[in-house]
């Protein structure tokens, strides 16, 4: 075991979870108990360390967008760090010709959807292994990804390659793959598809190999990459700053579990039960706190659908929005308009609860089975809102947060209320009155 392995490091991984008896999960217990104030203590005594992305408190999305522009870097007409990412780490035999790196978490949801002359990317991102595969009644998130990009971009599934970032190495559960009608694209993509550990792969080339290509001059470039790499160190444990404490907790771990050196076969075997018992204890810890986050998003939503029908009781809006249950991905709120005799909708949503992704914006959800051609007035309230360009179900969307979340909704609705000729006999000039 290297110096730059820590507890963490050690115990997680992402084998199968095996059952283990409760007297061993109770010893797992007791063990936790004792660590837990020796992790503390050996924290204490690390020096000052400061990083923008540490306090930002990046999530996967966070992480997607840094990589996506990354990616998007061209010098002298190539795509340089693209062409090396797909080449030495993917190992994906493609010729990049004309590619677009399209919005993170666009194109149905996609991570960092990225279109060629002959050929699609997509990649998945799970660097913080947070956020679960989202395999819903639709079906697996890779199928759905791989349908999206058939039906609504018209690419040959030969064409779409898809690309896991788990933060260790795993691959994805084979309920990703399947579609709603049950049939499974895993071994379709047997050679068009790659998991590659973000600790493993994906850190090693940035730090590797494209940070030492950046030039003195390209200060901004080369000084958020450095934050990028210390940021990644210290999601690993591999700081150096960490190198005692972690050196302390291994040897605390070696007297706890009575570990020997000079047998490493018996060592392996105690870790590793010890690894399936943490594992076990973390996915429960993960079910509960999902469900916590879901009663807590939920708790969000009733009291913002109130406040909604309470704000514009004076108009006669629809009132739309999902039933929400533990067992539902989404759950939104909004209204039902109509603009030229045609029907949309103003949304507020969550797809998942678990990081509060939150968006607002106007789709046709509840409203029409498909999109319509939009006014002009629409349109610029879409513009100048800066939501993003539309998708299957979105004529324009932004994200934004729990704290923000009503505000924007009621905000975009108001503006809405200006151009809609609603069902009501008041003059526009008094909807624009009851509005302020």
């Amino acid at each position: 075991m290297t110096e730059e392995y820590t507890i963490i490091n050690a115990f997680e991984f992402s084998d199968s979870i095996v059952k283990v008896p409760c007297e061993n999960f109770q010893e797992t217990l007791e063990f936790l108990k004792d660590f837990t104030p020796k992790y503390q203590e050996e924290r204490e005594k690390l020096p000052y360390h400061i990083n923008v992305i540490d306090e930002l408190c990046a999530n996967e999305n966070a992480h997607s967008r840094i990589f996506a522009q990354l990616l998007r870097y061209k010098k002298n007409g190539k795509f340089v760090y693209l062409e090396s990412f797909l080449k030495e780490v993917a190992k994906f035999n493609l010729v990049v010709k004309n590619p677009k790196v399209e919005k993170v978490d666009s194109c149905g949801r996609i991570d960092i959807p990225i279109f060629d002359d002959d050929f699609v990317l997509v990649i998945e991102n799970k660097v913080t292994d947070k956020a679960p595969d989202q395999n819903t009644e639709k079906g697996g998130q890779l199928a759905r990804y791989i349908e999206t990009i058939r039906d609504d971009y018209n690419r040959e599934v030969k064409q779409i390659y898809v690309i896991y970032t788990p933060k260790y190495t795993r691959e994805p559960s084979d309920e990703c793959w399947i579609n709603k009608e049950g049939h499974s694209y895993k071994a379709d993509f047997k050679d068009r598809f790659c998991s590659l550990s973000y600790r493993d792969k994906i850190y090693p080339q940035i730090k590797n190999t494209i940070f030492p290509t950046i030039a003195d001059k390209d200060n901004y470039l080369k000084s958020a990459l450095e934050q990028y790499i210390d940021h990644l160190k210290g999601l690993f444990s591999l700081r150096e700053i960490n190198k005692n404490m972690n050196m302390e907790l291994q040897t605390f771990i070696k007297e706890k579990l009575e570990l020997s050196d000079d047998n490493p076969k018996e060592a392996i075997k105690i870790l590793t039960e010890k690894k399936n018992e943490l594992n076990q204890a973390i996915t429960q810890v993960e079910q509960l706190l999902s469900i916590y986050k879901k009663q807590l998003i939920r708790s969000f939503f009733e009291e913002w659908k109130q406040q909604l029908q309470r704000d514009f009781r004076k108009f006669k809006l629809d009132f739309v929005g999902d039933t929400f249950n533990l067992n539902s991905n989404v759950i939104n709120i909004g209204v039902r308009f109509k603009v030229n005799d045609k029907y949309f909708s103003a949304l507020l949503e969550c797809n998942d609860c678990d990081n509060q992704n939150i968006y607002f914006g106007i789709g046709r959800g509840f409203a029409s089975e498909k999109k319509h051609d939009i006014s002009e007035k629409l349109s610029e309230i879409i513009d100048k809102g800066n939501l993003t360009k539309p998708d299957e179900w979105w004529y324009g969307w932004k994200y934004t947060s729990v704290q923000d979340g009503y505000q924007c909704l009621s905000d975009l609705i108001k503006k809405i209320c200006v151009i809609c000729v609603l069902k009501k006999s008041t003059p526009q000039t008094s909807y624009e009155q009851n509005l302020k």
